[in-house]
C-alpha cells in the first residue's frame, strides 16, 4: 500500500510582538525599542499592541549580519 505524506514546511509567525522579537534578537526590550527607531524597522499597531512583521524582522537580521561581516 502506497501512502503519500504531505511535505513538511516550516512556518514562521507572521507577526512578532516587540518583547518576543527583542528576545529572539538577543537584546533587552528597552534597547530593542531604540534599535527599532534607529534602524526604522516597520511596526504595526493592532489595538494597544505593536508588532513587527516576520519578514521585516528576518530582513533586518540579514542586514545586521551583513554589517558585522564588514
Amino acid at each position: 500500500m502506497l501512502t503519500e505524506t504531505a511535505p513538511s514546511t516550516t512556518r514562521t509567525k507572521m507577526f512578532l510582538d516587540i518583547p518576543t522579537a527583542a528576545e529572539m534578537a538577543g537584546f533587552s526590550l528597552r534597547h530593542f525599542r531604540r534599535i527599532i527607531e534607529e534602524d526604522r524597522i516597520p511596526i504595526i499597531q493592532i489595538g494597544r499592541k505593536f508588532f513587527i512583521l516576520g519578514r521585516d524582522f528576518s530582513s533586518w537580521q540579514e542586514a545586521k549580519k551583513g554589517k558585522r561581516a564588514m
